[in-house]
């Protein structure tokens, strides 16, 4: 008999979570996980915020939590995230004067 955390691991990779909203550590949307890039140590999120793209390492450290009913990730990132990605406004800002509108199902 398999693990119920081998099963949820199982049950939460690859295409299963593309589409999922992504959170940070202060509860605020960063973007949709738009796809999955696999390299040969672990796997790289590519979350899109409109025209934009941030490369998440899926490493534990980073990434907290996968709600798979609500379709949701929560990830803490690393401080040196700020400094490469501050130049992207927020999520209400960009919906606010961008008009970028995203969808929930």
């Amino acid at each position: 008999m398999k693990s119920k955390k081998n099963y949820i691991k199982r049950k939460v990779s690859g295409a299963n979570i593309v589409g999922f909203e992504v959170f940070d550590q202060n509860g605020e949307l960063i973007g949709i996980l738009s796809s999955i890039m696999s390299t040969s140590s672990s796997d790289i999120w590519i979350v899109k915020c409109c025209n934009e793209e941030i490369l998440i390492p899926a490493l534990r450290s980073v990434v907290r939590e996968v709600n798979v009913l609500r379709k949701k990730i929560f990830v803490v990132l690393p401080k040196e995230y700020e400094d490469v990605y501050s130049h992207m406004k927020s999520v209400d800002d960009v919906l606010e004067y961008k008009v970028c509108f995203m969808y929930e199902d």
